[in-house]
């Protein structure tokens, strides 16, 4: 098959997104499929080659780290001629409607995954009153948008359920990302890793790994820790990734005399990341907004527990940890039995190994090409 995917987001912009989409064309691609990524050019070292085109773009003026893309190029000539058997699109922005638009154009089906719970991030548009911007949630990134595609992936079980909700009925199927769980075993030396962070060996190391922005809970995520090490004087919290909290938080761990037990990493490349998750021993992952939680996954496939707020997409970890409500001290208290017992924290590490072990990225893709074998025209 031909696939075209168009995302407002891709390498070397590191999220989740830019991650599932990358993910999916290299097993499309082992599979044998041909795969063109359509998205935006960062900076000049991000050049178009034959499977990714790189669309002009500039960043959003609110938030940086996202991108606005020209939808014109001259790439588009080629588009027709490519004669592609689906369009897979990872947004409902300016690559998803251009996406749509040549689905039509074209009569090639359109497929779209729903990463994003966008009412969780619509503070990033603070030009729209709060009302209008549910509204835009509800009406243009969500509805209106999946009702104009042939079928929309989901991550969750929960996330079908939001957007039937909100009144989508275009046909819907599970499947979320996967890890590659070949890359994850590959992972480097976790020695060497704690030695470049300051981190001693006989230090207990919990992790965060996702974007530093309100939606993901990291002033709990802080609140928590400093009570946790209360109670464990040997833990330290290692954050993996960037976003705009980082200075509220830098301000909020150095007013706690949190420095050098809070480590700020910054991005990680995934190999490095994948070293990370290897170097500690539990994940505390405090976000209520997550549609899937690729890269809490990607920790549970190495075996670590976490500790999540049972709130949408981090419910599927049914094992490997604990689910707690919004409470600080009941998240506190899990993550303490988790570094202190060792019958608790071996039993909940096997479950944490084998649940990652379900969300093999190879399968995804799979189930994902039936969706669009489903889509083209059958023969007579």
């Amino acid at each position: 098959m031909k696939i075209a995917i168009f995302t407002d987001t891709y390498l070397p912009q590191i999220n989740g997104v830019a991650i599932s989409t990358q993910t999916f064309k290299r097993e499309y691609e082992a599979l044998g499929h041909q795969v063109v990524v359509i998205g935006p050019q960062v900076d000049r070292s991000t050049r178009s080659t034959a499977t990714v085109w790189r669309f002009k773009s500039m960043p959003f003026p609110f938030q940086p780290e996202y991108r606005i893309i020209s939808p014109l190029s001259r790439k588009l000539r080629l588009f027709k001629h490519l004669k592609f058997d689906v369009i897979h699109i990872q947004t409902p922005f300016f690559m998803g409607h251009l996406g749509q638009y040549l689905g039509w154009k074209h009569r090639i089906p359109v497929v779209h995954t729903y990463h994003t719970l966008w009412a969780a991030y619509l503070h990033y548009f603070p030009v729209l009153p709060k009302a209008l911007r549910q509204t835009v949630d509800l009406l243009v990134l969500s509805k209106t948008f999946c009702n104009r595609c042939q079928h929309v992936v989901v991550p969750t079980l929960d996330i079908q359920q939001h957007l039937q909700e909100y009144g989508v009925s275009t046909p819907m199927t599970v499947i979320p990302t996967g890890v590659s769980l070949d890359q994850i075993a590959n992972h480097g030396d976790p020695a060497v890793f704690r030695r470049r962070w300051g981190i001693r060996l006989d230090d207990r190391v919990a992790i965060f790994v996702g974007r530093l922005g309100m939606e993901k809970n990291v002033m709990f995520l802080l609140e928590a820790f400093a009570r946790l090490r209360q109670e464990v004087p040997t833990v330290k919290l290692l954050v993996v990734g960037d976003g705009p909290e980082r200075e509220a938080m830098e301000g909020w761990i150095q007013l706690n005399g949190l420095v050098g037990d809070v480590i700020l990493t910054g991005y990680l490349s995934q190999g490095d990341v994948f070293t990370a998750y290897a170097a500690s021993d539990i994940i505390l992952f405090p976000s209520k907004t997550e549609t899937q939680g690729l890269s809490l996954l990607e920790g549970l496939a190495l075996g670590k527990p976490a500790v999540c707020i049972n709130e949408m997409g981090v419910r599927l970890m049914t094992s490997g940890g604990f689910l707690t409500s919004d409470s600080l001290s009941e998240y506190v208290g899990c993550a303490k039995i988790l570094l202190t017992d060792l019958g608790v924290y071996a039993q909940k590490s096997e479950e944490a190994r084998m649940l990652g072990q379900c969300y093999s990225s190879k399968e995804m893709a799979k189930r994902a090409i039936g969706i669009y074998e489903g889509l083209l025209p059958q023969s007579p």
